[in-house]
């Protein structure tokens, strides 16, 4: 069973990663969010450059790509492999506009031979064992992964993660889990699936149905950052435990932030993690933590969770 943290911007970011660490609960191998590769540049963010070069957790970590010019792909591919990166992931699932309007993430979808000369490039400039592909199901619908499918096939890529909603569906409307098993049995490589998986128990149950070799997690495992280590046969987290997660939280977001950081400043950057727990909390917490400016106050509102 291979287990993957998935990227999201400002969220699965080195303060979070440092914090499963502490708590004991990292995945097998975790994804950067997107570096953007444009035929003149690459934007090369700091935070994901400190998310490689700053990762003391020792689980490995694949940096991703996102564009639509193969030249610039590989180009840009070579530098980031001169960093201490377990390999290359290329973004073909981002639905974001800004994204697509350039061609590139869920976009690539639209224009499958300018996806197949990406992958293939990338396929010949990457080493055995380092090129993975994260990709939707389609553009607009589920039965796009038809004629997707067989180019991923011919890429022959290391890893490929699926995410079971096509971009129109953007992070809603149910997943088409019967892809899952098209995608295991038509690619000669390790398929991880992903996709509304919440619960250790909905994960087993997708492993069980579509034989994948493992799962990629996002929101699930920032509203549970105990998740992987219950996939692996350990406990749910006790509420002391999901108060320890936040107040660790709480100390590596400060050890990335600037030193002249605002409190209101440290809670805005606690708010893109907490996002995804406010469901779990009693009713009124949400409500106080969207308006929370000082970092105590924020620290005392989640004491009574």
């Amino acid at each position: 069973m291979i287990l993957a943290l998935a990227p999201m911007q400002d969220v699965t970011d080195l303060a979070f990663v440092r914090t499963l660490a502490r708590i004991g609960s990292l995945p097998d191998f975790l994804v950067t969010p997107y570096f953007r590769s444009t035929a003149t540049t690459c934007a090369m963010a700091d935070e994901n450059l400190r998310c490689i070069r700053e990762n003391e957790s020792g689980c490995p970590i694949h940096a991703q790509l996102a564009g639509s010019d193969a030249a610039a792909l590989v180009r840009d591919a070579a530098e980031l492999l001169k960093l201490p990166v377990a390999g290359i992931n290329l973004n073909a699932g981002c639905p974001s506009p800004l994204v697509n309007r350039h061609g590139a993430g869920a976009a690539l979808l639209r224009n499958l031979e300018n996806f197949r000369e990406i992958l293939l490039r990338l396929r010949d400039a990457v080493p055995e064992g380092k090129f993975s592909v994260k990709c939707r199901i389609g553009w607009q619908e589920a039965d796009e992964f038809d004629a997707i499918l067989p180019v991923l096939a011919e890429a022959r890529p290391d890893m490929v993660m699926i995410h079971l909603r096509t971009r129109a569906q953007l992070y809603a409307g149910k997943p088409h889990w019967y892809i899952g098993p098209k995608a295991v049995q038509g690619l000669q490589c390790p398929v991880l699936l992903n996709g509304d998986m919440q619960t250790h128990e909905s994960v087993l149950r997708t492993m069980e149905v579509a034989e994948c070799a493992g799962v990629m997690l996002g929101r699930g495992a920032v509203r549970n950052p105990y998740l992987f280590r219950m996939i692996r046969g350990g406990g749910a987290p006790t509420r002391d435990e999901m108060h320890a997660y936040y107040e660790t939280l709480i100390e590596e977001t400060g050890r990335i932030l600037p030193e002249d950081i605002t409190q209101a400043g440290h809670c805005n950057r606690m708010k893109k993690y907490l996002a995804f727990c406010y469901q779990d909390f009693s009713d009124g917490a949400e409500y106080a933590l969207r308006r929370c400016i000082d970092i105590s106050q924020m620290r005392a509102i989640l004491a009574k969770q």
